[in-house]
This record gives structure tokens, sequence and C-alpha cells, in this order.
């Protein structure tokens, strides 16, 4: 992407929905039209259109939530995947239920998808996907031409799960000073109610 120039650039990352049997709530399908809603929202306030860029993953939740939004928007949308598309289908997507599979096939027929082996080579062993592909978008993100940076998430504020995380992505944007917009699924829960 390097050479490429926008108005602003739009990173995300955010929380998938919540795999069934998962010990502590996160984002539970009972959330989604409300972060869908915020998204779409945080979108607007910052005027995000025609212009500019947008960068995501695609795993069922808040990437997809994003790119549906993003486009819906005219933003220019690259999708990451961290290894090959069956298994991020499998790992990251069908988790969700069906209807989330769906959403991936529209969003990534209209956009395609850049794969981190392609970009980066096969991935080294003891490093971790999900880092690499986040980092992967950071440093395209940081190439782009734009008036503003920002990086868009849907995040509990606490650390994730394994490494390559939303935690892990916004202190590397705070540590490059970049813009962080959150939607706090805490929040969204104590709106929602059990």
């Amino acid at each position: 992407m390097t050479g490429a120039s926008a108005n602003q650039v739009v990173l995300f990352c955010g929380h998938m929905i919540d795999a069934p049997g998962r010990a502590s709530e996160r984002f539970p399908a009972r959330i989604e039209e409300l972060v869908a809603r915020a998204i779409a929202g945080e979108l607007d306030a910052i005027g995000a259109g025609a212009g500019d860029i947008g960068l995501c993953s695609a795993a069922c939740g808040g990437d997809l939530l994003f790119a549906s939004a993003a486009l819906d928007r005219g933003v220019t949308l690259r999708v990451y995947l961290p290894f090959d598309e069956g298994t991020f289908i499998e790992r990251s997507v069908a988790t969700g239920g069906e209807r989330w599979v769906a959403l991936y096939r529209r969003v990534t027929e209209a956009t395609g998808c850049i794969f981190a082996d392609d970009v980066l080579g096969p991935l080294a062993p003891g490093d971790d996907a999900f880092t690499r592909n986040n980092l992967l978008m950071l440093s395209d993100a940081e190439s782009v031409r734009a008036n503003v940076l920002r990086l868009l998430c849907v995040w509990d504020g606490k650390r994730g799960d394994g490494p390559g995380g939303t935690y892990d992505l916004v202190k590397a944007v705070e540590a490059r000073h970049g813009e962080v917009r959150r939607i706090d699924t805490e929040e969204l829960l104590r709106v929602k109610g059990p």
C-alpha cells in the first residue's frame, strides 16, 4: 500500500463474537446491534467516506461489523488475514455461525484479501500470526500519506486471551501517538443487561 494517499486512515481491531461456552462475556451476541450502531456512529463522527482508507481483519464480530459499515460509507477497505483463508474461516469466522460466514463472503468479494504470508513470507517458528497481522496492518496504515491515522476498536479495555489481540494493537498505536477511539463492550453490556 506504500504510496497511497487518503484523507484519513482508519485502522480497526476488536473482539470477536463470544464463542459458545466462553467463560466470561466479552462480546456476546446480544450486544451485536449496539456494537454495530456504535461503529456506525464513530465512522459518522469522523466523517469517514470516499477518500478514506480502512484496514481490518475479517473475524466474526467487530471486524466484519466495521468492514460492512466502512463499505456502506464508500471507504476503500483493505482486509488482512493472518493465514490461509480456509483456516481463518474455521478459526475466526465460522465460530460465530453461518450468518457470519455469509457476511465474510460479501465483504471479501467486495474487497479481496491481503494475506500476511504473501507479504511477509511464512510465519517464523515461535511467532504469533495475529500479532504479525496486526503489525502488518499498522505498518501499511503508517505508509499511507494521510491527514489523520486513527485506530477504532471494540474492546473491553483488558488484556486479551493471548498475544496479538486488541490490547497489543492499541498499545502499538498509542506508542506512535495515533488517535485511539474505543467502543467499550463492558459499557454496552451494562446498557443491555443480562
